[in-house]
């Protein structure tokens, strides 16, 4: 359920972004034509896809040959804004090709980018994710203030307003349901038909699914992209506010009640096919065995005992952990807060030495680093 959020999310957003983009050009010109639409729409799609997906590959091939860690983090940020750009200039969708080039960035930074770069990356991108959607919200509410100012005040706003956006907030939650309940209806005549690619959801998964609808940094994006001079600017950003509110509070409060009250369980053609201990045991095997061909030198000689001993023990209790978590549980918790606790002394006693003159900046922030390295390692296990 979760994956299929995140894509109708992204899904959604995308192409609901572009099609905004018609309904603009039409309150503008006055003139509408579907057909039009249809072939633009599909040149806008293509031609954007195509763009982000050069850019991604460019990203790809270049990327790793930069060589410095805070390049490739700036790279990952230039990438999509060069997407949109050079699509807008093409007079291609830049949405879509930004899309495009995230989805290729994120694929394949696993392999191209350096550890160190993605705890760096990911560090960065929640601060600057966390400031763009607050700006967003910031600006919403400084417009919003306008609009009171323009309209007579607060008062004017409620009793002029509140309806028309009740009744704009019960049509897309109506709409939501008639439009996922319908998809499963298409979906069952399919079936009937013989084409058993796509399995239905039952009826408490289709009303999670249709509940599941809150709105956000987009739709405020969107209401503040509107032109200064566009008809109706201000009811429209007082109704994006309003379905947001609304959305976030009534949905976002109860949908956890929702599923609780469905009692969802995973299809199985969802689940992994391995728990995370299984891979983590799958991983430590094929790390043994590059480790038992290197522990030897050319005459058979073992050079790396700790080294191979280390391995050995780690592929031995990974594969005795896999499917015995619970068995394991308490002991494991145990065994990473006693860690916890020797990491937090012995960064206690950097700290000492560092206020005490013995080492210098260089030694605290590189010792600072692998006991910040040991944490992280001993949260995730623990976790």
């Amino acid at each position: 359920m979760g994956k299929l959020l995140e894509g109708e999310s992204l899904l959604n957003d995308v192409s609901g972004l572009v099609l905004f983009r018609f309904a603009i050009a039409a309150g503008v010109t006055g003139a509408f034509s579907t057909v039009d639409a249809l072939e633009s729409f599909a040149l806008l799609a293509a031609g954007g896809a195509v763009v982000g997906a050069v850019v991604g590959a460019v990203w790809v091939l270049t990327v790793k040959r930069l060589g410095d860690e805070y390049l490739m983090i700036a790279a990952s940020m230039l990438a999509p804004w060069a997407a949109y750009l050079l699509a807008e200039m093409l007079h291609v969708s830049g949405v879509i090709a930004t899309v495009m080039t995230g989805l290729i960035c994120g694929w394949y930074q696993h392999v191209v980018f350096t550890a160190a770069v993605r705890m760096r990356g990911t560090a960065f991108w929640a601060v600057m994710i966390f400031l763009m959607e607050a700006a967003v919200f910031l600006l919403i509410g400084s417009s919003l203030r306008d609009v009171v100012d323009r309209v007579g005040g607060f008062g004017v706003v409620m009793g002029q307003m509140a309806v028309p956006v009740l009744l704009i907030l019960i049509a897309l939650v109506a709409a939501r349901f008639v439009w996922v309940f319908a998809s499963e209806g298409v979906i069952h005549v399919a079936r009937a038909l013989g084409l058993r690619r796509y399995r239905p959801m039952d009826s408490r998964s289709a009303v999670v699914l249709s509940w599941a609808g809150m709105r956000g940094v987009v739709t405020l994006a969107v209401a503040l992209s509107v032109p200064a001079d566009f008809p109706g600017r201000d009811f429209m950003l007082v109704a994006a506010f309003g379905v947001i509110l609304g959305t976030v509070l009534v949905q976002g409060m109860t949908l956890g009640r929702l599923i609780g009250w469905a009692r969802l369980s995973e299809p199985e053609s969802d689940r992994p096919r391995m728990t995370m201990s299984e891979a983590e045991a799958a991983m430590a095997k094929a790390q043994v065995a590059v480790v038992e061909t290197g522990a030897f030198d050319a005459d058979g000689k073992l050079v790396h005992p700790q080294l191979l001993e280390r391995y050995r023990r780690r592929a031995i209790i990974s594969a005795d952990y896999a499917g015995r978590e619970d068995h394991f549980s308490d002991t494991l918790h145990a065994h990473f807060d006693l860690v916890l606790v020797a990491i937090a002394a012995g960064r206690a006693e950097l700290i000492r030495l560092h206020r005490a003159g013995d080492i210098d900046e260089r030694t605290l922030h590189e010792l600072e680093r692998d006991l910040d390295l040991e944490e992280l390692s001993a949260l995730s296990a623990k976790a």
